[in-house]
């Protein structure tokens, strides 16, 4: 698979560059997910609207480490879209090499700058990604994502991707009385 696809969006707009991630990229990475991980779309910022701070941390400073962590497992493939050399989004991908299967191919997190968001790069980043999983062998490709991010869900719908279930979080806060 080549290691970078350049692609024009519409007429006259600039075109994005999409290659695989460098260590240098982590920074641009995690100012991303600063600004595009908000409004409802993470159990992390959820749980402190219900709980308040966790660890005296602000939710996105975890979202943050916990994306920087994952992309850094060795089985985890990352992409970047760049625009005249800045990183304005990415997508990463995972083949499961232990249960439940290396059959599967996961698309994991993925995020566009918001001053780049509705222009095709998050299509573009995912078909990247699912490109490389099906590459790798991937027999099936799993993705999740909240209700609430109505956006990545239209992406993944258009790709082909079906609803297989939903799941229900729940929290309990600890230092209260237990409701029974």
């Amino acid at each position: 698979m080549a290691q970078h696809t350049d692609l024009a969006q519409r007429p006259g707009q600039a075109t994005y560059r999409i290659r695989r991630a460098r260590q240098e990229d982590h920074d641009a990475i995690a100012e991303i997910n600063r600004r595009a991980w908000a409004g409802g779309i993470t159990t992390h910022e959820l749980l402190e609207r219900r709980h308040g701070p966790i660890d005296g941390r602000p939710w996105i400073e975890h979202i943050v480490d916990a994306v920087a962590t994952h992309l850094a497992e060795p089985d985890v493939t990352t992409f970047v879209a760049e625009l005249e050399g800045r990183v304005v989004g990415y997508a990463a991908a995972q083949i499961g090499r232990e249960e439940p299967s290396p059959d599967i191919g996961i698309v994991s997190f993925n995020a566009v700058h918001p001053d780049h968001q509705g222009q095709g790069i998050g299509t573009a980043l995912i078909k990247q990604v699912t490109g490389y999983l099906e590459a790798q062998g991937a027999r099936v490709l799993a993705v999740w994502t909240l209700e609430a991010d109505e956006p990545v869900r239209r992406i993944y719908e258009r790709m082909g991707f079906e609803e297989l279930t939903r799941f229900v979080y729940y929290s309990r806060d600890c230092q209260g009385p237990v409701k029974e």
